[in-house]
């Protein structure tokens, strides 16, 4: 899935020494056995420098053990009474007025297996334990993914989760392993406050009492500057990676990208939020988690989508990170939530996809983001798929920087230059 979508940063020897043969090449990552009910809790180095995922408690003993466990992610900072306040209100709120959890949002099943957050690892030494790294292999591999970096006590959905970056850093024949949180606004506020308090639209919306509580309870927060996401975003930067304009950004669909580094002994540090220098005359707040890069010039296109209209806007960016003006398309005639697109040397094209959102959602105690079901094409003939996959998707010059449309189907615009 996207949410654990990786990137490979290597700059091997213009000679690489020819090997005649390539054996199974094991690092120290290693696991230790454990039953299905068992949960990894977290990284930590033995004394050999092996690194082995330890399984200490299952995931339900975790949730009523709240204390141990925030010990183990963090330590807790002294909370203001104000925000004593807000916890106790978003206790009551979990408690007393959230309906039964599904399955998707609940964190006993969501947090579970393979997914069972984790905790910080710094760099750490790999043991080669059989054959040995290509002395001109030198590089990263890098995986994003959402770990939640307090459990929540409430609903949860999996890409929920603040972004952790897994790295394997490979250099003359060595290898380091760390585990870095990107270290968004949302990371920094919570870490200071000791415990979540940003909403989310796949999970803080179960049931009428708790979806009109929760925003009241969200608005409260901004007024009382618990969190400003205007100023400096809300997104969790779980999603990609993305290589570009001299930087390696941590992306997420809700926010702009942060800018990461990676350090000579194998540490991960988070630059700070990535504006691209955009001038105050323009409001920048977030784009798609899946940029579209191109090698032979180096521009880098991506698009955002918005539950007012314009539904869809369409942006790009040169060699040196400079934005293009923004261009909206009109012929976007509901949001959708577009999850990612396709670019060719003239062509950015868009699907329409099911996963839709709407607001009103929200007063009928459900997410604001949702399936729309009359979007399934019935297919009976080739003439039929064409007409659908028509309306499905649109077309438009990837140079664009004017918004005129011309329709093409009934959910489908082309901008012509």
């Amino acid at each position: 899935m996207e949410a654990l979508s990786s990137s490979f940063l290597a700059t091997p020897l213009m000679f690489p020494p020819h090997h005649s043969s390539l054996n199974y090449i094991s690092s120290s990552l290693r696991f230790s056995a454990k039953n299905p009910h068992q949960q990894p809790n977290y990284f930590t180095p033995n004394s050999s420098n092996k690194l082995i995922i330890h399984t200490t408690q299952t995931l339900d003993q975790t949730l009523n053990n709240k204390q141990v466990l925030a010990q183990k992610i963090t330590k807790k900072k002294q909370s203001s009474s104000l925000a004593v306040i807000f916890k106790t209100l978003d206790d009551l709120v979990c408690n007393f007025l959230d309906l039964p959890l599904r399955p998707s949002i609940d964190p006993k099943h969501v947090l579970s297996s393979i997914f069972a957050p984790v905790d910080e690892l710094p760099p750490t030494p790999c043991e080669v334990v059989e054959g040995s790294l290509p002395s001109c292999l030198d590089g990263a591999y890098i995986r994003n993914g959402p770990n939640p970096h307090f459990i929540p006590r409430g609903p949860y959905h999996l890409l929920d989760g603040d972004g952790m970056l897994h790295m394997i850093r490979i250099s003359r024949g060595e290898a380091t392993f760390c585990s870095r949180y990107v270290k968004t606004h949302k990371y920094m506020v919570e870490q200071e406050t000791g415990y979540p308090i940003f909403p989310s639209v796949f999970s803080s919306f179960n049931g009428f009492g708790a979806s009109i509580v929760r925003s009241f309870l969200t608005l409260a927060k901004m007024l009382a500057r618990q969190f400003d996401p205007i100023r400096h975003g809300m997104g969790v930067a779980n999603t990609s990676l993305a290589l570009f304009a001299g930087h390696l950004f941590a992306l997420c669909e809700s926010d702009i990208p942060y800018a990461i580094k990676v350090t000579p002994d194998g540490d991960i540090v988070t630059i700070g939020r990535h504006d691209f220098q955009i001038s105050n005359r323009e409001w920048f707040f977030r784009m798609t988690a899946h940029p579209k890069i191109d090698r032979e010039t180096g521009e880098a296109f991506a698009y955002r989508f918005h539950p007012l209209s314009p539904f869809l806007t369409f942006f790009r960016f040169d060699s040196e990170g400079r934005k293009y003006k923004d261009v909206p398309i009109y012929s976007a005639d509901r949001p959708t939530l577009t999850h990612d697109f396709a670019v060719t040397k003239s062509y950015a094209i868009f699907p329409d996809v099911q996963i839709v959102m709407n607001m009103l959602w929200i007063l009928r105690g459900r997410s604001p983001v949702g399936v729309d079901s009359g979007k399934v094409p019935d297919w009976e003939s080739s003439r039929d798929m064409q007409r659908t996959t028509a309306k499905c998707g649109g077309l438009m010059r990837r140079d664009s920087t004017c918004c005129t449309v011309s329709m093409l189907g009934k959910r489908t615009g082309a901008t012509q230059l």
